[in-house]
């Protein structure tokens, strides 16, 4: 499965099977895991874990209740400048790949500590848990509960195109045909995951520069987000061979209802 593909098909599935990942399942996971490197130079820690359970279904994070889950990635990450973002880039590149194999997956954003996870998980210094998923095999009979209440519903609405990408500076609307080369990259942005799917993301596209900014949110999981964003952008980019590199940029524009992430920049 492409990138672009996994982008497409990718729901945040809250219901599981109560199986447990099987062995070659976990191996993939575990050698994709190892082979990931964060960008900006920055560390982000991920571990496959199993959690100790009980039956029936667990509050965890802020999305609502998760059934029959088994398994958890764990994500942790430091606090300063970029850390969010290059922690949720290299989580949602996990995320695509579980999906690639025919995993689901969830992002949980909330407040967790090592004894949600049994002592498994052990934050190294200046870290936190900064999220975590379930991944295992998609109950659909309980999925479609989800759906017939409404929860899919609010989770795939889209904001649209218009309204999150900007041409030139913060003053232009971007249109998809004017977006060019990058409608297809900036279109898997717009498809992206967020927290309570406030779609914080902003993006300046000033040929042969992209910039990216993302919103303040109350729940504090904008940067992370905008690492998402960032993730769909780059890696779409790479799979339809737009060459390019992120940098962070001095000469970026300004808004002073945005926080600045990074800049594409074409090769």
């Amino acid at each position: 499965m492409s990138t672009i593909q996994a982008i497409e098909q990718r729901r945040s599935v809250r219901s599981y099977t109560d199986i447990p990942l099987r062995q070659e399942d976990v191996e993939r996971i575990e050698s994709y895991i190892a082979g990931l490197e964060a960008p900006f130079g920055r560390q982000a820690h991920i571990r496959l874990v199993r959690r100790d359970l009980p039956q029936g279904k667990v509050k965890l994070g802020t999305y609502g209740v998760i059934g029959g889950a088994q398994d958890y990635l764990t994500l942790c990450c430091g606090n300063l400048p970029l850390d969010d973002e290059s922690a949720g880039y290299v989580f949602e590149k996990l995320i695509l790949f579980c999906t690639s194999i025919g995993l689901g997956t969830c992002w949980l954003g909330g407040s967790f500590s090592r004894k949600d996870f049994g002592g498994q998980v052990e934050p190294e210094a200046g870290e936190r848990i900064r999220a975590v998923s379930p991944v295992g095999y998609a109950n659909d009979r309980k999925r479609l509960w989800d759906v017939l209440i409404g929860a899919e519903r609010h989770h795939t609405s889209r904001k649209p195109f218009d309204s999150l990408f900007f041409h030139h500076d913060f003053l232009t609307p971007l249109t998809e045909k004017a977006a060019g080369i990058y409608y297809q990259p900036l279109e898997m942005v717009r498809r992206g995951p967020s927290a309570n799917n406030f779609q914080p993301w902003r993006v300046v596209v000033d040929a042969p520069q992209v910039h990216f900014f993302h919103r303040k949110t109350l729940g504090g999981f904008d940067a992370l987000d905008s690492g998402i964003a960032l993730a769909h952008f780059g890696e779409t980019c790479r799979e339809l061979a737009l060459a390019g590199h992120f940098e962070v940029r001095p000469d970026h524009p300004v808004a002073k209802d945005v926080v600045y992430s990074a800049t594409w920049i074409a090769d």
